[in-house]
């Protein structure tokens, strides 16, 4: 008799390459925001090394994705990116501490404004089957590149996962997650960041028009 054969759990590859991504895009664009915050002036605003992190990280993420087929998605200010075939959207968000830390609460740094909370209104509401709910097509899905740069003497660690979130009203944090696919540190060794733990992200209050 033939043994069935063995089901095999995901690697976190292979639910990226779901998504259209691969870690080393991942990779590539978390090392350019490092870099940019690194080299912010010392005597620049106390935002400057976070803002810089966030231009340069989703400026290197969108070119790279962009090289895929991926479009831009620029008409919120919001530094999103869209993939050509599935309904997925993908920006960048900063986390907390368990940022990448499976089954512990993920939560977004501040609360989201409108554009993100109306992007948010099609996502998942639960923790189905990624494959199962990346058959359906009915809205738009935005995921995001969550971070944490977290500085630890003499290294600069970034914890990090991609992550679906639920939908969230606006002037609220993002605390639940349809979908968490987290991904172990990156590590920059004698690296001090300026303001490694403070917030990095955007999200305009801009007057949204019907897709």
């Amino acid at each position: 008799m033939t043994k069935p054969a063995l089901r095999l759990q995901p690697t976190i590859h292979d639910k990226l390459a779901d998504l259209g991504l691969r870690l080393t895009h991942l990779d590539q664009a978390i090392w350019a925001g490092i870099d940019a915050r690194a080299a912010s002036p010392p005597h620049g605003p106390t935002n400057g090394p976070g803002l810089l992190d966030w231009i340069h990280r989703v400026g290197k993420l969108r070119s790279l994705l962009v090289a895929e087929g991926w479009k831009r998605l620029d008409q919120w200010n919001a530094g999103l990116v869209r993939h050509p075939t599935l309904p997925i959207v993908l920006g960048t968000l900063q986390g907390n501490r368990n940022t990448g830390v499976a089954d512990a609460p993920l939560r977004s740094d501040y609360a989201k404004g409108p554009a993100i909370a109306a992007m948010m209104r099609d996502n998942d509401h639960d923790q189905f089957s990624l494959f199962e709910t990346m058959a359906h097509k009915e809205g738009l899905k935005l995921w995001f590149l969550v971070t944490y740069p977290l500085q630890l003497e003499d290294r600069l660690v970034v914890l990090r996962e991609v992550s679906q979130p639920e939908p969230t009203p606006q002037g609220q944090v993002i605390e639940r997650w349809a979908h968490r696919i987290t991904l172990p540190p990156l590590e920059f060794p004698h690296v001090h960041a300026r303001n490694a733990n403070g917030p990095d992200d955007v999200d305009f209050p801009i007057a949204l028009k019907n897709r």
